[in-house]
């Protein structure tokens, strides 16, 4: 099973929608999906000179429009819907209008194809990378969804009860001790502040930017993926343990955090040709290297699986 958040959701899409030519394999290989950044990336997060002073630099509407983003989901994943996905798949979004979390399942579109949730795999990208102030929310049989970062910025809770709760294909009713979860983080850097500083803020001091974020936004987010994180590791590698050391978290055997420090904060639309190019590039390295062996781990004990045979969804 394939879960992700915002950009993770256009990851996982990317890795699970299936190639046109031959439908038994991704349609987007690694460096491919690598191309949806570094190649797209400069045009998506570009704003004309009349979109800032349209928006007032983004005070009063979506920074950016919604076109490059668009016409690069369906360059990249094609017309392709959400049933026809080439393993379980769990996207998030959140829907402003009945003010709940909206998740798109091939499980959900493979049970009822004429339902409203087999769409096509460009609405859940759309859908799950329509961060707020940054892009306009994606309409959706007039429900408003924005990017499902706001309630789960770190999907690994997402994917655990999903994988749990199946009850109908294999693999089914399983328990904690069946489940190999790999969460990949995108990178975390975090600027602490004194009593000093909080106890005087009022509501510009809290939605200000402060180091490339507002704290607000920052309090939320990445509370909400540190809570998911100790969560996951909780019920999946210590269920017993109440006594769980930070450093302990995220390191088998059942549940692994991969995740990066960053020495300062790299905002969400940096697109450009030093931090894609040689910044990004440098931290996947740095990542890689600082988690070797668990990498090696992770790759063997999946090596191991009998894959379940291609199952091509009915037409």
């Amino acid at each position: 099973m394939f879960a992700g958040t915002s950009t993770g959701g256009l990851v996982a899409l990317s890795l699970t929608a299936p190639d046109q030519q031959n439908p038994e394999r991704p349609a987007a290989s690694a460096d491919e999906l690598a191309g949806f950044y570094t190649e797209d990336g400069p045009k998506i997060f570009h704003r004309s000179l009349w979109q800032k002073l349209r928006t007032l630099w983004g005070w009063i509407g979506p920074k950016y429009t919604l076109g490059p983003l668009e016409d690069a989901i369906e360059h990249r994943l094609g017309t392709t819907k959400i049933r026809h996905a080439l393993r379980e798949l769990v996207v998030t979004s959140y829907d402003m209008t009945d003010r709940q979390p909206y998740f798109f399942k091939r499980w959900r579109a493979r049970e009822a194809p004429e339902s409203d949730r087999n769409r096509p795999i460009a609405d859940a990208g759309l859908a799950t990378s329509a961060a707020p102030t940054y892009f306009p929310s994606h309409e959706i049989d007039g429900h408003a969804l924005v990017d499902g970062g706001v309630f789960a910025a770190n999907p690994v809770i997402v994917a655990i009860v999903e994988a749990l709760k199946r009850f109908g294909d294999d693999p089914h009713h399983l328990d904690q001790d069946d489940l190999l979860v790999v969460s990949i983080g995108t990178g975390l850097h975090e600027d602490g502040y004194s009593q000093a500083q909080v106890s005087g803020w009022g509501k510009l001091g809290w939605i200000l930017p402060q180091n490339g974020e507002p704290p607000i936004l920052g309090a939320t987010l990445g509370g909400a993926a540190d809570g998911a994180d100790h969560w996951a590791h909780t019920l999946l590698n210590h269920p017993d343990d109440p006594h769980i050391q930070p450093a302990e978290v995220g390191h088998g055997p059942r549940y692994f955090r991969l995740q990066v420090p960053l020495t300062e904060s790299i905002p969400l639309d940096d697109a450009g040709e030093q931090t894609l190019t040689e910044t990004l590039p440098a931290l996947a390295e740095q990542l890689i290297d600082e988690n070797e062996a668990e990498i090696a781990e992770i790759v063997e004990r999946l090596l191991r699986f009998e894959p379940l045979p291609y199952d091509p969804a009915p037409n």
